[in-house]
This record gives structure tokens, sequence and C-alpha cells, in this order.
């Protein structure tokens, strides 16, 4: 192990674990590793004995207790290290939240909306996760965050499809992955139209005489932004690793 010492960043979302060390504002030596992977505690172990000893650990958690405990497990490793369980704060990295309890709005999207805003060099945004939920959120060019939402994932529309209906009986083919079968394209057309739809509306609503770029990230991101249209589809850019990026900004500023 070397003996530098650096930040550590980790994003804990519902389908991946996903870290890098910091080096000056560079995510370095990424890690993302899918939670149900066979051998996850294993190559989690092997990839943080090749980063530099962490001073401080910063951490966005919006998974369950069992998911948190084996990264608390592991960290155990280096005990020398400021473990930092992070909340929405009321204000940070630039945003103003506005929930009436501000730490739960969850840290995820705080953090991508910091890094938006961020990108944006100030300007107003609207940022857009497609993980396991749809989450939509806007912020202006004060840093103020507005009303935002949250909804299901095309992927979680199609889950849901699966778990209410007996599709599945009469076409086994429907809910199969990389299915070329009739339904399993009008049910996958059918749950990315309606996020995208939801995301054209909602984008569509934060314009007054400017038009805001939308920022998309999450795994389901590149399917949704190529369903979008008109102005959306012209301003959708994707961020990849959103949450981190906006650990870094967390990172600078304390």
């Amino acid at each position: 192990m070397s003996a530098r010492i650096a930040d550590w960043l980790f994003d804990l979302g519902n389908s991946r674990l996903k870290g890098a060390w910091l080096d000056g504002r560079t995510l370095s030596n990424p890690v993302s590793l899918a939670w149900d992977a066979s051998e996850f505690d294993t190559e989690l172990r092997t990839q943080l004995q090749q980063w530099p000893a962490p001073d401080r650990i910063l951490i966005a958690s919006v998974v369950a207790a069992s998911r948190v405990d084996r990264l608390r497990t592991m960290l155990q490793a280096w005990p020398q290290a400021q473990s930092h369980w992070l909340s929405s704060p009321r204000q940070g990295c630039g945003i103003t939240n506005r929930y009436r309890v501000p730490e739960r709005l969850g840290i995820d999207r705080f953090l991508a909306m910091a890094a938006a805003r961020d990108i944006a060099q100030g300007a107003s945004v609207v940022v857009v996760g497609c993980g396991t939920a749809l989450t939509l959120d806007a912020v202006d060019a004060d840093g103020v965050q507005q009303e935002g939402m949250i909804a299901p994932s095309p992927e979680l529309m199609l889950r849901a499809l699966h778990a209410a209906t007996a599709i599945d009986d009469t076409n086994p083919a429907a809910f199969a992955s990389g299915s070329t079968d009739d339904s399993a394209r009008a049910l996958r057309q059918g749950c990315t139209r309606a996020a995208a739809a939801l995301v054209q509306w909602y984008h569509a609503r934060q314009c007054d005489s400017n038009v805001p770029p939308l920022y998309l990230h999450g795994g389901g991101s590149a399917a949704l932004r190529e369903s979008l249209e008109g102005e959306a589809a012209a301003r959708a850019r994707l961020i990849n690793d959103a949450v981190l990026r906006g650990l870094v900004l967390w990172a600078a500023q304390k």
C-alpha cells in the first residue's frame, strides 16, 4: 500500500458501489461493483489495498443497512481514517436545499445537482437521474433547488409489469433481456417513452426566457436520452459518475 495520504470517496447506489480516491480534484483508480457480484468483497478489498492510505472517507449512501455494513466492515482495516456518512445539508456545494427537513433530500440527488451546476458554471440546470428510480430536479441561477419529482425508472416500470401481469405466462420472451420479440419491444418502448415524456414535460416547466441544460446520469440515462425529443433532446448531456463528482466538490469545501 502506498505511503501517500488521500481522501476516499464512495457512492453507494441501489445497484452498484462506486468509489475512487481523490488526487487533487481528480478521481483516481475508480472502482464500480454490482452489489450482487459473486466476488464483490474480494474485488473491493483488492482494489482498496492499491489506493493510498485514507485520511478522510466521504460516503454518500442510499442503500439498506445490510449493504452499508459491508463497506463499514471493509473500512475497519483503516482505523486511522475519519469516515463521514453524508446527508444533504441546507446549503453546500453551491446548492440551497429547500426541503423542509434538509437531510430527507437524497444525498445522491443533492450531489448530482452540485456536479451539474458546477459543469454549467453556475447557470440554472435540470438534473435527471435514471437508475432504480427516475429523479427530476432543477436548480436556478442562484443555486436554489426547485420542486423535484421522483418516479419509477423504465427498468422499474418493466419489473412492475412483470410482477403484476400474466404477460410472461403467455409470452416468455416478453421480459427476456435483449429479446427482439414484439412484446418485448413494446414493453421497453412504452416504459422508456413514458419516462421521456415526463422528463420533457419537467424540463419545459423550467423554461422561461432561458432554456436550461438538461443533465442525465445513472445506468439508464443513455437509453433515456435517445428517447427524448424537442428542446430536452437538444439540451441533454450525460454526466458520468455524477455523485462522485459532487463528492469532489464536497471534499473541497470541508
